[in-house]
């Protein structure tokens, strides 16, 4: 089995290498090596922004949050215009609890680079769970105009929309999913929750003809 020398040289060029071998180990899932290599090409005083996301991502994906926010807050210290940066912090923060400053690091990434599609979804889901209903419908639709296909981001529309009470929208949405794509269960889903729901109002009387 190959090893690597972790006990590289100070140098640019050097730190270029160990964030390349940090990378490439993550990839192949040795992530106790890939971390060891990030947390060297890291030290580098000239480290840039996104190698901070970078490893951010990696500590919060090996389940080290606390440590993935302090190294994802000093990538967005270095490059406060890193998009991405913003979007890996917001992603850590949710998951620590924080959705309001989350909500406020993906509108950020959105505000840098209004065609992030993976951080518009990020902030819908946010404000969704925020209660923020017909904001997060607002955010749903503005990211469906860039990636109109994404089935995942339909179904969290149609979601929505029957969290505001509009089944007959979410089943339409939800049916076009499950036709195109008969593998997400989700679609089936939310189509049978949908309908569930529409039998339940039609067999409630309406008001002024209750005996």
């Amino acid at each position: 089995m190959q090893t690597h020398n972790l006990a590289l040289g100070p140098g640019k060029a050097v730190a270029h290498v160990l964030h390349e071998l940090g990378i490439s180990a993550f990839q192949r899932g040795n992530v106790e090596v890939a971390l060891k290599f990030m947390l060297r090409a890291c030290a580098d005083p000239k480290a840039p922004a996104i190698w901070h996301r970078d490893h951010a991502e990696m500590l919060d994906r090996h389940g080290d949050s606390e440590t993935a926010e302090a190294a994802a807050r000093r990538a967005v210290r270095l490059e406060p215009d890193c998009a991405s940066a913003w979007e890996t912090l917001g992603t850590i923060l949710i998951q620590r609890g924080s959705l309001e400053e989350s909500c406020d690091c993906y509108a950020t990434a959105v505000r840098i680079d209004p065609t992030f599609a993976h951080a518009l979804n990020n902030l819908a889901v946010t404000l969704d769970r925020m209660g923020q209903l017909e904001a997060a419908e607002e955010r749903y639709r503005q990211v469906l105009r860039l990636v109109p296909d994404s089935a995942e981001i339909q179904l969290n529309l149609a979601t929505l929309l029957g969290e505001l009470g509009r089944h007959r929208e979410g089943i339409e949405i939800a049916r076009k999913v499950r036709d195109r794509r008969p593998d997400m269960m989700r679609a089936h889903s939310l189509v049978t929750e949908f309908k569930r729901t529409l039998k339940r109002r039609k067999s409630f009387p309406r008001e002024g003809k209750r005996a």
